[in-house]
């Protein structure tokens, strides 16, 4: 399927289920279904597809963990069909932890090309640390929406895309919005972040 015609996708995912994951990846609309990852558990560190049909037939891509327990955790994108790695996504796992979310994206030789960042700003820390100290604060600071921005790296940052991540008792939506995006890139890397980023999410939950 060719997604560089959507520039607006929406990730989706029930906020409450006791054993494992479904998200879709629909239009902006939500009319149309693009994309489903089916996990049996909340287990970040699984290996997790994305297809692009319920029926599970066409793989769009795969993110394997390298290693069970480390401190930077890094997901190796690859292509299903060749079994080439197509990107990879590091977590920096310090600052992510006690400061606000922040990836690194890797090329195939392990150079960095780009980030992810959560631009919460202030936020992010206080819903980290309050949530760290309290269950009910917790709660009330997972309804408040989280915005990232996946952009280049170098001497002159472009833009790929923005997130914003949403929750309400029911569901739990991510939007990607590339439509001001500065810079070429695979399609691919925009919706693996995302992707990724809610099965985190979903991870940290169940």
């Amino acid at each position: 399927m060719d997604y560089t015609q959507y520039k607006q996708l929406e990730f989706r995912r029930k906020f409450w289920k006791l054993f494992g994951a479904t998200i879709t990846m629909t239009d902006a609309g939500g009319a149309q279904e693009l994309g489903v990852v089916q996990m049996k558990a909340f287990r970040l560190r699984s290996d997790i597809t994305l297809y692009a049909d319920r029926a599970q037939q066409y793989p769009i891509f795969n993110i394997k963990a390298r290693q069970a327990v480390a401190l930077n955790y890094v997901f190796d994108v690859s292509d299903p069909q060749t079994g080439q790695p197509i990107f990879a996504l590091e977590r920096k796992g310090l600052k992510s932890a006690f400061v606000r979310d922040h990836w690194r994206l890797l090329d195939t030789s392990g150079n960095q090309f780009g980030e992810i960042v959560e631009t919460s700003s202030q936020l992010a820390i206080i819903r980290r640390w309050l949530s760290f100290f309290s269950d009910i604060a917790g709660l009330i600071f997972a309804v408040v929406p989280e915005t990232y921005t996946v952009r280049t790296t170098g001497d002159q940052p472009q833009l790929i895309g923005n997130i914003v991540h949403k929750k309400n008792p029911f569901i739990v939506k991510m939007s990607l919005d590339t439509s001001q995006a500065q810079a070429a890139f695979d399609p691919r890397i925009a919706i693996a972040c995302c992707v990724l980023l809610s099965i985190r999410d979903a991870s940290k939950n169940g």
